[in-house]
Order: C-alpha cells, then structure tokens, then sequence
C-alpha cells in the first residue's frame, strides 16, 4: 500500500512499527481527558482567578479560508461593521437594557439618556489569519492540484497581510489599529472597519481542506517554538526550524497587558492534525488501515486498535490483531510487513479524514482538546521538546482577560434563549444557562463515556439519521424529501452516494441563490468539471432545492454548516470565556441587530465589556 507518494514502502513499514507505540492509538482524545500528544501527560486547567482589566483589546478573527466557505465570509464581512462599532462607540441603553432613541455620534460623547453598553473602547488591534495549515507532512495540501488558482493550502497560521499580495495594515503591521486619539491607530472608525474588511475579504476559499482553526488559534497566540514547515522525515512527522516572521507578528499584535478576544469562524469541524509521530497519515495518498472490531461498539474501549498497529508489540489483554474479523488478512511479519486492511475508496474520502478516526481507523492523529485549553488557561505549556515552558499568551496576562467567540456548525436553536425561538431577535445564551439547560449533552454528548450528542443533528455521520430535535421538537426528516425547510434547522437529510460528505447541523437560505459551474468547488450544487450532475442529484441535498420545494439542481439555495463538535467542546472547556454561536445565521438577508452573525458577536462584545477598564 503506497501511503505517500514519493515515500513508498518505508513510510508503510514506519506505520505499522509506530502506530500504537508513538500516536497515543487506543486512547481518546477528542473530549482531551487522556495522554496528549507523543504520551505527554495533561496538565489540569489552572483557576482562571478573580476577573481582570485592561484598557487595551487585541482581537484575532481566524477564519475558515477552505473550498465552500464563501457565502459564510461575505455574511461575516458584512457583520464586521456593527461589532467594529459596537466597540468603539457602544450603545446607550435604558433600564431594561434596550437601546434608547438618541445614540451618540461617537464613543467619546455621553448618553443623553441611559447608559453605556459597556466602556467604550479606545484602544485595539485587530488581526486576521486563515484555518490553512497545509500537509502535516502529507500529501494532501501539501501542493495545489494541477490548474488551481491562487491557493493558499499554508497559511502558517500567519497575519493575512503577510500571504496575501497588496492588502493594507497600519503602518503595514499586518493589521489594523484602532485609537481614538489618533496617535498609534487610526482614529477614523470607517477607515479601520474597511480595513478588517478587507483583509477578510482576502482571505479567500482556495484554502486546505483540513480545517484547523485550533491549532491556527494556537500556533499565532501560544505555541512557543512555531514551526517554520512541517514535513515527513524516516516516516515521521517532524516540525522543523521556528518561524521568526509569526513571532515578530505575535510581538507586534499582542500587548503584554491587553484583553485578548478570539473569533473562530468555520463551517466543519476542527481538523487540528498532530505535527509528531504519525500525523502525516491522516494526509497519505494511500487507503486507509480499517480498525479492529471492538472499535465499532465503543471507540473508548483499550482494545480498539488500528489494523496497521505494529504486531510485535500487541496490546496486553486483548485479542491478537491477527485474528481479528477486520484485520485478518493482512500479512505481519513485524519489520517486514507487505500490508494490513485498509477500507476502499468509497469508504475512505480524503475528504472525511478527520472524521471519527477511532471507530473508522483504530487510531486519533488530532490534537487533544486539553491542547488548546490549556494554551488559553495554564501558564505553562508544553514546547517541541515536551518540556514545560511559560506560555506566551499568558506571561503577565491573567487568563480572565481572555475571551472567545466559536461560530460553528450547530442549530442557532440549541444555542438561543427561549425568548428567540418566537421573537424575530436573536439572543445567544451564556455559560451559566447553557449549562442550567443541559444544552451540553444535546450540543457534544460525553466523549469520554462514548455517548453520543442528544441532538441528531449534531451528530457526525455519512449515512442519513434520524430523531428529533430535543430543543425545536421536530424530527430530522428522511433524506428521499423534497422540502429543504421539512426541518427548521437542516431541511432534511441528504443522500450520499460517493460516502464523501456528511450531514448538515444546519442550513441558511442565501441572498442570492446562485447557479453553479461545472467543478466550481465553492458551490456545493456543481457539477463535476465534465459537467456530470449526476452525483449533485442523487445526493438530494436541501442545499440545492428551491424555498418552496423540488427536486434537487445543480443551483445553490442554501448553505451548510456540519456539526462543530470539537469546536465546542472547546467552548465548553473554557466555561463563561467562551460564547458559542451557529454558522447557520437566523436571519441571513437584510440587516439590523439580528442579521448575520451580528448576534454572535454582541455576545462577544457583552463578554469583553467585562474584561476592559
């Protein structure tokens, strides 16, 4: 089996030797309660303390920048303005905490009548990187496919000035700077806002498809030695040389006393790979190994295990690999290995990588969640090296000034207030009620315990589900349906024939609906660039039917988002610094307080109001 291309039988022998020696496989990490990375021990979250102030603000918007993220970038540009000037110029509000009549001009002018959202803020940088962070030492992302226009596969989780040609920044910092006496930022409102929205604007949608968010997160605030590259070496993946330019942006951006707010924008859940050990696997070119048969019943169990696992060095108390239903068949001859199962192509997307590794592969090559967690929370973290070392989001920064808005594939509904469910507003509910309302189990289920989230629609799956709705009380709807608004919150399932999709948490109508071309990527009703719809068809996706109803085309009505459970996993990590939201806006045409993802970021904006002085 050719695993990677130009690396042959080498990097085949290398798995089958390192896996479940080196890559932590047989061990959970998505809900981040086990060994991290390479086996290193995790750290408990450290007490967050009393919360703190500071009269400066450092934002980062990291966003999705993959094939299919378009529409979701132009309703987030457009969302940009008002949380620009729900900052510097805060509303006045009355008792009852609505907007008065009478708003002043600018954030230096009193209240005529009420009071002050929140201070006004003065002083802020505001950067942007992309989830691209190319191969892990893989083949997938590593070089853009013949005829590709402008990709960015790499983004190297720097300031988007620095990727992309002729995009302005203050000063050319690499981003934008608001102060409002006009001394070390711009002191016009209109011009910062139209700077961040350019700099979104360039980020694109000719990124990986591997979206990582978290470790983008993690690589441009946190990691102490950030690599320069990232390749594949004896058959490992390797993290080579420290990328100086990021770290020159990270001292630039970020103040040592500054209130740090993070905006993650991404329609498909965090694909953070790990850059050691076996990491490059999950970007191979070869098929998949399958995993053994205890896998299936319960991806926890300590006999779950890849069929590619090096067979001298069994897993004690647990069925020799060799005889298992799934693994049989495949030759061991330890160091001479010819080959292990592998799943067919049908059943191994390269798109779908990420997706469910411990049932599927027998192995979990992301990142553990504890990573990022602790990134944001503990004063130290680990280095390359494994030693732990004083991390540099939090040396001199308490972590309450850090704060954290995730926009991602889940049901607006699981995350609003009852209020919204019959108000035409949107109101996003806080940790305490989240928490009151049991809305965890229903967003991420219990990793740990193997239980699976009580809302269908937020489970992963290639194959049609079914259910209700344990918050809109409706049933997810059978994927032969030709109503894409059956569900309130999907449509209805949809079919997938070439088993390289999976099924939405979400759906939102378009302003425009948009016909698509053949092979266009970033249109989820194209055809193939031979023009064969056939699949686009088959697939009866509520994305490409009409509002009232038809088959399915090959015209765009509506867009998806996929269940963001790592993503929020993450939120849930971080308690009342986290303020989850859904890619699937409530109202997605027109403008106003609940357009777009204006009331994800108000909720942002709520939570940083604590944080400034």
């Amino acid at each position: 089996m050719g695993l990677n291309m130009g690396m042959g039988t080498l990097c085949r022998v290398s798995v089958l030797v390192l896996l479940g020696t080196l890559c932590g496989c047989g061990k959970t990490s998505d809900n981040g309660s086990n060994s991290g990375v390479g086996g290193l021990p995790e750290q408990p979250l450290a007490d967050v303390g009393p919360q703190q102030q500071s009269s400066k603000l450092d934002v980062l918007f990291v966003v999705d920048n993959s094939e299919g993220i378009g529409d979701e970038q132009t309703v987030f540009l457009q969302s940009v303005p008002a949380f620009v000037s729900h900052l510097v110029n805060p509303l006045c509000l009355d008792a009852s905490g609505k907007p008065v009549a009478a708003q002043p001009a600018s954030g230096s002018e009193a209240c005529a009548t009420g009071t002050r959202a929140l201070t006004p803020v003065t002083d802020m940088h505001l950067g942007v990187i992309t989830t691209s962070l190319g191969s892990h030492g893989g083949t997938v992302c590593a070089t853009p496919d013949p005829g590709e226009v402008d990709p960015h596969l790499d983004d190297q989780a720097e300031l988007i000035p620095a990727k992309r040609d002729s995009v302005a920044s203050y000063m050319d910092s690499g981003f934008a700077s608001w102060d409002a006496a006009g001394q070390t930022g711009d002191g016009d409102p209109a011009v910062f806002t139209s700077q961040v929205q350019t700099m979104i604007g360039a980020v694109g949608h000719t990124g990986c498809g591997y979206e990582a968010p978290l470790e983008a997160m993690y690589r441009f605030l946190v990691d102490p030695e950030p690599p320069l590259s990232v390749e594949s070496s004896t058959g490992l993946t390797t993290p080579t040389g420290i990328n100086q330019e990021l770290l020159q942006q990270r001292a630039a951006f970020l103040r040592p006393d500054s209130a740090v707010a993070i905006v993650i924008l991404s329609e498909e859940n965090d694909c953070s790979i790990v850059d050691s050990g076996v990491g490059w696997f999950v970007g191979s070119s070869g098929r998949m190994p399958k995993a053994s048969v205890e896998c299936a019943a319960n991806p926890n169990d300590r006999c779950c295990r890849s069929c590619a696992q090096n067979p001298s060095t069994p897993t004690p108390h647990c069925p020799d690999l060799k005889g298992d239903a799934n693994c049989a068949g495949a030759e061991h001859s330890g160091y001479n290995a010819s080959g292990y199962n592998t799943w067919d192509a049908l059943n191994d997307s390269i798109n779908l990588r990420c997706f469910d590794q411990m049932r599927r592969f027998g192995f979990d090559l992301l990142n553990p969640i504890a990573r990022y967690s602790d990134g944001l929370t503990n004063p130290e973290v680990y280095d390359r090296a494994g030693k732990l070392v004083p991390n540099p989001l939090l040396a001199g920064r308490s972590p309450s000034l850090v704060s954290v808005s995730l926009i991602v594939g889940a049901p607006w509904q699981d995350l609003a207030t009852d209020d919204s469910m019959t108000s035409p507003d949107l109101t996003y509910l806080g940790a305490a009620d989240l928490e009151s309302g049991q809305r965890w189990p229903m967003l991420v289920g219990d990793p740990e315990n193997n239980v699976a989230p009580s809302d269908p629609l937020m489970v992963e799956s290639i194959d049609p589900r079914t259910g209700t709705s344990p918050v809109t009380q409706a049933p997810l709807v059978t994927a032969d349906s030709t109503d894409p608004l059956a569900n309130p919150s999907n449509g209805h399932e949809q079919n997938a024939p070439d088993r390289s999709d999976l099924q939405y948490a979400c759906t939102f109508p378009l302003a425009t609906p948009k016909p698509c071309a053949k092979g266009d990527q970033n249109c989820v009703c194209s055809p193939t660039k031979d023009g064969d719809s056939s699949v686009v068809l088959a697939s009866n996706s509520p994305a490409c039917q009409p509002p009232a109803g038809g088959p399915a085309s090959t015209t765009q009505y509506y867009a998806p988002g996929y269940p963001g459970t790592r993503e929020l996993l993450f939120a849930h990590s971080l308690g009342d610094r986290a303020v989850p939201a859904s890619i699937c806006p409530k109202q997605s045409t027109g403008d106003g307080p609940s357009y777009g993802y204006v009331p994800a970021l108000d909720a942002l904006v709520s939570r940083i109001g604590v944080t400034l002085e």
